[in-house]
């Protein structure tokens, strides 16, 4: 396994008085030896940077966020949230502190978020002689979750915290950056969906391109069963996409708190889109041949179940990001018969917020003694 000593970590983001000293504690606690890298922006919260546990404190010009308001079509702006964009500011305050990293391996991480153990290190390891199909870095990066793409976005890799060689780690964070809205909108706007994809596509689309790989990506909605292929075999090559338990991270920003428990949060909308570990696994299997079986195995009784989950997922769904609010009622009315009250809560609340009004649906909140979230 990768020893602690041999790992250097980014710590990245809005420096924050309450989290980012936990951020650091944690690294010293759970990566003794580690060069640690604390990369922030000028312009932010003061804090004493000479008292700071971090071997340097780097102080990033802030690019500033890009304006996206009017410039994508209505239905992408909608459906992905981005009427702004800070991918900038993510990627260029990365890549400044792999910049410094001096060690084989590097860890990037919010400053938001703390190490609970070091699970990732044993992961390069266990995947380093099964195949690459679309291979793009020398080794898989590790991180935490994908959206399975039948289900959601296509090449959408979560980036909070990943890990992998140095040398891979900034090629995947030298991603092309969002142009400034000036530029946009000097560009029609069908140029302007295909530059500017949400930024866990950005960063994977970004990374594939720059090795050759051909990705039909006209704009963040983009998908269909061929680019759905493509987004598997893609991330099944290039990275090991475990939970936040596998990995060993959690965030302390409450905001973000389904980070930390979306995988217990059965039935609800993120459970649905995510593809879980296994899940994962099970494209691997497809895409990378039987050199996977071990680990499959080593998934032990879990792995049927999550089988059987990404199948309810799938009926769960009429398309990619697109809720069947009738088999969902009556496998969440399945479960509260059953007395799994929680998963039951779970599937009613998705329900109610993808705005299904329904008596039946109210009924369900009455027996499980809840009103519907406002």
């Amino acid at each position: 396994m990768i020893a602690p000593r041999d790992v250097s970590v980014v710590v990245q983001g809005p420096w924050s008085p309450d989290q980012t000293p936990q951020a650091l504690a944690s690294l010293r606690a759970h990566l003794p030896g580690a060069q640690v890298v604390l990369s922030v922006w000028k312009g932010g919260p003061d804090f004493p940077a000479h008292a700071v546990d971090a071997d340097t404190v780097l102080l990033n010009a802030d690019p500033g966020a890009v304006d996206l308001r009017g410039l994508l079509h209505p239905d992408i702006e909608y459906r992905t949230a981005t009427a702004s964009s800070n991918f900038n500011r993510q990627a260029d305050s990365t890549l400044a502190g792999l910049r410094l990293a001096d060690r084989p391996y590097a860890l990037k991480l919010r400053t938001d978020m703390v190490l609970e153990h070091a699970g990732f290190l044993a992961y390069p390891a266990l995947f380093r002689d099964i195949p690459a199909p679309m291979r793009v870095f020398g080794e898989r990066i590790v991180t935490t979750n994908v959206r399975c793409p039948q289900r959601s976005f296509a090449m959408f890799v979560q980036d909070f915290c990943s890990f992998g060689r140095t040398e891979d780690m900034r090629l995947l964070w030298e991603a092309e950056r969002h142009p400034s809205r000036q530029a946009l909108l000097d560009m029609p706007r069908e140029e302007r969906e295909v530059r500017v994809l949400v930024p866990e596509q950005q960063l994977v689309v970004s990374a594939l391109r720059r090795r050759q790989h051909e990705v039909p990506m006209p704009n963040s909605l983009a998908n269909g069963p061929a680019l759905a292929e493509l987004t598997e075999r893609a991330v099944a090559g290039n990275f090991v996409c475990l939970d936040v338990r596998r990995f060993g991270v959690r965030t302390l920003k409450p905001s973000l708190e389904w980070v930390n428990s979306a995988d217990a949060m059965r039935l609800s909308w993120l459970w649905i889109l995510r593809a879980s570990y296994e899940e994962y696994l099970s494209w691997c299997r497809r895409h990378c041949g039987d050199a996977v079986d071990a680990l499959i195995a080593e998934c032990g009784d879990g792995y049927a179940p999550a089988m059987e989950d990404a199948a309810l997922k799938r009926r769960l769904v009429t398309g990619p990001n697109a809720l069947a609010p009738q088999p969902l009622f009556d496998e969440a009315l399945r479960c509260f018969l059953a007395g799994r009250n929680d998963d039951a809560l779970h599937g009613a609340t998705t329900l109610q917020r993808a705005g299904l009004r329904d008596p039946a649906l109210d009924r369900l909140f009455e027996r499980l003694g809840r009103r519907p979230p406002g």
